[in-house]
């Protein structure tokens, strides 16, 4: 643009009209930068859910309940049809997730094991790590290693304010506590889970029960004894200190991040709220159960309730966001763990039975193959939505294949973050790829790795083996995403390139920090599947 050339002297007319032009120009220009070096520092809201598979929310198919605050996020900016976590288990899956690397290059390949004097632990007190193996003092070493970064310790480095509102799962004791690993305000819990309410006999919630009135999950001979609070995998810690919590949990986190928002709501923040719904233990909304008198899995009935907690809670945390005036400058995140879980339950029977995945049941993994603890699309495709006004189009659809290993570098390039160089990433900048700047795929290649259970994906087909099973599957995921026909034996030059692929990249691995001696039987489609959590 040419300058503007004053002559003097000028009338009063001519000035007036060129202020005016200046402050056109002026406005026509600071809507246009072309990176964000000059502008204020976006916030970021991460909303993770657990055991929330890719077809939970209702923008993505669930056909049995709807989600309009999660679908809103996916609307207002972009959904990405084939997002993949790094594990279909939490631990693992979360490791990877906050560090952005893969988590079997530290050694947190495998589930964390409960300590002896948690409520998991339940009856076999000492004797349920003496079984598997395991010294009780090697626990207190198990989680993500002090030798890798987060996103919040990463963040912090650039002046953010970092806080984790919910389930933790990546270390129970001193040193590996969220406090103490770059967040400076926490509330949650340590372990996989923790009751939703303690006061059994409040009528204004539900509790799912097997047919002899035992609680589900983790049975003992009170078939109860994982859902109490515990002092230290299953209580309610505000900043390292356990607290006597009393609102339902969905609810409880909604109220913190709340009051998170307004007392940091002049500074940058990175807010992580990774809700305990719709793990165990199943416990719901009275008012949203009774909604869903058409749903016949007494089971699923109060998944599903849960579902609609959750949506609501996530209502109030991004309604708060507007109400502050926060939104344009937030950027706000969906996503889960891995996919959904059922356990089928056998009356009469002590404990509970296997894990069914098929079309008997509402199952929220449907149309994809198997779910939780299976390496199949329904355990290790999960949702993600990113809403950032002004700089995402709303109603985007991004069809490449992305992983959760993308959002540390992603967030760190939103916030002019610099990554560590002494390390390895596998996650990448998913900016340019949401732009349409780069029009490649971001991972060509993906891999996953739970003990005897290995897979991988490069292109469009995806390679599973199980060691422990002796079976070989390969799938074409562009024409056959539900996993249905299987390749193997017509493709054997395929098969053999994954494999060499895939034994590739576990030459760069480290071994496993702890083991992991349990196995489970899965049934998926009637058919038995081992896995190694």
């Amino acid at each position: 643009m040419k300058p503007f050339l004053i002559h003097y002297p000028l009338s009063v007319k001519e000035v007036y009209l060129f202020l005016i032009i200046s402050l056109v120009l002026s406005a026509c220009t600071s809507g246009k930068r072309s990176n964000y070096s000059d502008e204020k520092q976006p916030n970021i809201v991460f909303l993770f859910a657990d055991d929330f598979g890719n077809n939970v929310p209702s923008v993505n198919g669930n056909k049995w309940v709807s989600t309009p605050h999660i679908d809103a996020i996916a609307k207002g900016g972009v959904r990405f049809r084939q997002n993949y976590v790094t594990a279909p288990i939490c631990c693992a899956s979360r490791a990877g997730l906050l560090t952005g690397r893969y988590q079997q290059r530290f050694g947190s390949e495998n589930h964390l094991h409960y300590p002896y004097n948690s409520a998991y632990a339940g009856d076999g007190g000492l004797d349920y790590l003496k079984k598997l193996g395991i010294d009780s003092l090697d626990v207190k070493t198990q989680g993500i290693p002090e030798s890798e970064l987060n996103i919040a310790q990463i963040l912090k480095q650039n002046g953010y304010t970092t806080g984790i509102i919910g389930k933790w799962h990546a270390g129970f004791y001193d040193g590996y506590r969220p406090h103490q690993r770059g967040f400076d305000y926490s509330w949650g819990w340590y372990g996989g889970s923790s009751l939703y309410y303690t006061d059994s006999s409040d009528v204004n919630f539900v509790t799912f029960k097997d047919e002899n009135g035992l609680y589900h999950h983790y049975p003992s001979s009170t078939g109860k004894y994982q859902w109490q609070r515990d002092p230290i995998a299953t209580g309610i810690f505000r900043n390292g200190k356990l607290v006597d919590e009393k609102e339902y949990q969905t609810f409880a986190i909604a109220r913190e991040a709340e009051a998170f928002l307004e007392k940091n709501k002049d500074k940058p923040f990175f807010l992580y709220v990774p809700f305990g719904a719709i793990h165990t233990p199943l416990q719901a909304v009275t008012k949203d159960y009774k909604q869903l008198n058409k749903i016949r899995d007494p089971q699923q009935k109060v998944l599903l309730a849960m579902v609609l907690g959750l949506d609501e809670a996530v209502g109030r945390i991004t309604q708060k966001l507007k109400e502050l005036g926060l939104e344009e400058n937030t950027i706000v995140v969906f996503s889960g763990d891995n996919g959904s879980t059922y356990h089928s339950l056998k009356p009469g029977e002590k404990g509970e039975g296997k894990t069914v995945y098929d079309g008997t049941y509402e199952n929220l993994n449907l149309p994809f193959k198997g779910g939780k603890l299976t390496h199949y699309e329904g355990g290790i495709r999960t949702p993600l939505f990113i809403k950032w006004p002004g700089k995402i189009e709303p109603g985007s659809v991004y069809e490449h294949p992305v992983s959760t290993l993308d959002l540390l570098p992603t967030f760190v390039a939103a916030t002019k973050t610099k990554l560590p160089a002494n390390r390895k990433y596998d996650g990448v900048d998913l900016w340019p790829f949401i732009s349409g700047d780069n029009p490649e795929s971001p991972h060509p290649v993906l891999f996953w790795r739970n003990g005897f259970v290995k897979t991988i994906r490069k292109g469009d087909y995806k390679l599973l083996e199980n060691d422990r099973d002796k079976t070989v599957f390969l799938y074409d995921l562009k024409k056959d995403p539900c996993e249905q026909t299987d390749l193997a034996t017509q493709l054997p030059a395929v098969v053999n390139e994954l494999r060499h692929d895939f034994a590739q990249w576990e030459k760069e691995l480290s071994p496993p920090r702890w083991k992991s001696p349990k196995v489970t039987e899965i049934l998926v489609d009637g058919k038995l599947v081992s896995f190694q959590p």
